[in-house]
């Protein structure tokens, strides 16, 4: 998805949020700011995707205040809230696609973006799916338990919702091998392997690798050679969030892609066709406006 007009005061916020959370040092904070902003006015366009962006002003920000997380803290109280709801709520051992599905999708809900003592009151509000196409993921997972040999990725999304991913993780595993794929380095509140290793949750998922990136979304420009490779081996990939709803259809990968997300703006919401706030879980379809169309075989 390429960046509408709405994008820019959303990445102008983003850079703010990001500095102010890097440093305390009003001029550090200031200059990180100014010279992530100069990136954004020269590289901003509608011919470019919102996540290149927004990756390359963090990298700016971490740069010039010397904090190599700004969202440490965030990510950090994401994960404590989610496990504490998780404890309370997660769905029994036998509960169906569906549900699982549902669950994995409220934990999409948990954004920096969002004050986080109002999304704790949202949690316990039921996910109505405006767009699902579970039926059809539990034929295909069916046709991995019969066909066997095949592998599954699981693109992991913000670091809150990796408890609400977990149970859907070990229903798919039921099916083939998943590999609970995580950011190689922090950017913004993306989970990242280190987030993994310190919270602990690392040991509950059975393989984790890591892209190799630190761009929101999926880069594989960037990614790393093993990353690529497990990529062109598998059969299934299920991805969380806006981040990857921006960047998969522009790869024209050619495995099946299952997207499980919330439309939190309205550039999304417009561009998905969903409502405001709006969660939906379906098949990737290919766009009539590609425009990168990145040849993924020839990734090595």
């Amino acid at each position: 998805m390429y960046c509408l007009p709405e994008c820019y005061p959303c990445l102008e916020n983003l850079a703010r949020r990001c500095a102010s959370l890097a440093t305390a040092d009003l001029q550090k904070r200031g200059e990180a700011v100014e010279a992530a902003l100069a990136y954004l006015e020269q590289g901003f366009s509608l011919e470019c995707v919102s996540t290149g962006l927004a990756a390359e002003m963090q990298r700016i920000i971490r740069l010039k205040t010397g904090n190599e997380d700004p969202f440490a803290a965030v990510k950090k109280k994401e994960i404590a809230l989610a496990r504490n709801f998780v404890e309370k709520t997660a769905p029994a051992a036998r509960s169906s696609l569906q549900e699982l599905v549902r669950f994995a999708a409220k934990g999409n809900g948990f954004d920096f973006f969002q004050d986080l003592t109002l999304l704790e009151k949202e949690l316990h509000e039921p996910v109505e799916l405006a767009r699902d196409e579970t039926a059809a993921l539990g034929e295909l997972l069916q046709s991995f338990r019969l066909g066997g040999g095949k592998k599954i990725i699981y693109l992991a999304d913000n670091a809150g919702e990796a408890l609400f991913d977990l149970p859907l993780v070990h229903h798919l595993a039921q099916a083939a091998p998943v590999y609970y794929a995580v950011k190689g380095s922090p950017v913004q509140n993306d989970l990242a392997l280190v987030d993994l290793v310190e919270s602990g949750l690392i040991a509950s998922f059975p393989n984790v690798i890591s892209t190799g990136t630190d761009s929101p979304g999926l880069d594989l420009t960037g990614a790393a050679p093993p990353f690529k490779s497990l990529l062109a081996e598998a059969d299934l990939i299920l991805a969380k969030g806006m981040g990857h709803y921006e960047t998969l259809p522009e790869l024209a990968l050619p495995q099946p892609v299952f997207l499980i997300f919330q439309a939190k703006c309205n550039p999304i919401a417009q561009d998905s066709a969903l409502p405001r706030s709006g969660y939906a879980a379906y098949f990737l379809r290919s766009r009539p406006d590609h425009r990168l169309n990145t040849d993924f075989q020839g990734h090595s």
